[in-house]
């Protein structure tokens, strides 16, 4: 699905390659446009409640980095980072208990 994705600006999200799960030694840029195409990528690929559960942790994750990535902070900014994280922390939480035991899954090899 993400090779639907199609390329935004000349610098922006650049073209992705035919199998992104296959994907090795990925650039800080690759990864990047990875994140922030995610939300349509992944939306509709899982069965409610799980889709829903999906699209709320690449949510947080999306305003987590965003956030991360500030190359200056506030007090405002930072109290929001810790809101964020939190928020992240119980989210994962959440889906580690209602959502991974919906699924079986393997670890690929290395």
């Amino acid at each position: 699905r993400y090779r639907q994705v199609p390329s935004f600006g000349r610098d922006t999200i650049h073209r992705f390659s035919r199998n992104s799960s296959e994907m090795k030694k990925m650039t800080a840029h690759t990864f990047e446009d990875l994140l922030q195409c995610a939300l349509p990528v992944f939306a509709g690929l899982l069965p409610e409640p799980h889709n829903s559960s999906v699209l709320k942790l690449l949510c947080l994750l999306c305003d987590w980095h965003g956030l991360a990535k500030l190359w200056m902070h506030t007090d405002e900014t930072l109290q929001v980072m810790d809101g964020t994280t939190q928020s992240l922390g119980n989210v994962i939480r959440k889906f580690v208990v209602e959502t991974c035991p919906g699924f079986s899954v393997a670890a690929t090899p290395a």
